[in-house]
């Protein structure tokens, strides 16, 4: 009896350091979400600068594909330059990039969120998606024939009842942002359930809107991922 009452406070001891250990790890990466599950898939990446006129802080995974790291890491250069090149009207101007894992049979999608303030009227706020197997990207279009004539029919309805839409948008925004064209809906993720498009600020609503999804379910799709 003894031997057992040890054991189980032991094992007592064991659960609570680990969670310590975890609820540590999860204050460091604050940005970082829903990547304990595939920890093991990539690793994490941090850039961090600061001086007397800006501040950068980048989240950003390291796969074990180069392809997938190239593209990363291009979009990633693409929006630090930008930001490098923009006049600030702030006491600083501040660049933060997190990203959110998302897993699909043996698909990944990485959505990657953008901040930034340079003092302007609009502060940047927006996401761009990165949807792989293997090393393959995999863009809209490769999910199935007629995606994209599915997709322009179900954003435009579901944006209808969207309640951010509905405040702040209307019909000439819809006709000028939903076209019949991959690149409307280049922005996607694929989850457990469903797809996601993403619209970014100006696209489908003005800025005040912000970010506006369109969560389809995969029994609403014809899709055939294995």
């Amino acid at each position: 009896m003894k031997h057992k009452q040890l054991l189980a406070l032991f094992l007592f001891f064991i659960i609570i350091f680990s969670s310590k250990i975890v609820s540590q790890q999860n204050d460091e990466i604050v940005e970082v979400k829903n990547v304990v599950s595939s920890i093991d898939e990539f690793t994490i990446e941090n850039i961090s600068e600061e001086d007397d006129i800006q501040k950068i802080n980048i989240f950003y995974p390291v796969t074990k594909f180069d392809n997938v790291n190239n593209i990363i890491n291009e979009k990633i250069q693409s929006y630090r330059g930008e930001f490098n090149s923009t006049n600030y009207i702030t006491d600083k101007k501040e660049l933060t990039i997190s990203f959110d894992t998302f897993n699909y049979n043996e698909y990944t999608s990485f959505k990657f969120n953008i901040k930034s303030n340079v003092g302007i009227t609009h502060d940047l706020d927006e996401v761009f998606t990165i949807t792989f197997k293997d090393d393959n990207i995999i863009q809209i279009e490769d999910l199935q024939s007629n995606i994209i004539e599915v997709l322009y029919d179900k954003c435009i309805e579901e944006l209808k009842l969207n309640d951010k839409f509905l405040q702040y948008s209307n019909d000439k925004w819809l006709s000028e942002g939903v076209i019949k064209d991959k690149s409307t809906f280049s922005n996607f993720i694929l989850t457990d359930n469903e797809l996601i498009v993403y619209f970014n600020p100006c696209v489908v609503a003005p800025y005040a809107a912000g970010i506006i999804s369109v969560e389809i379910p995969y029994n609403n799709l014809a899709l055939c991922l294995d």
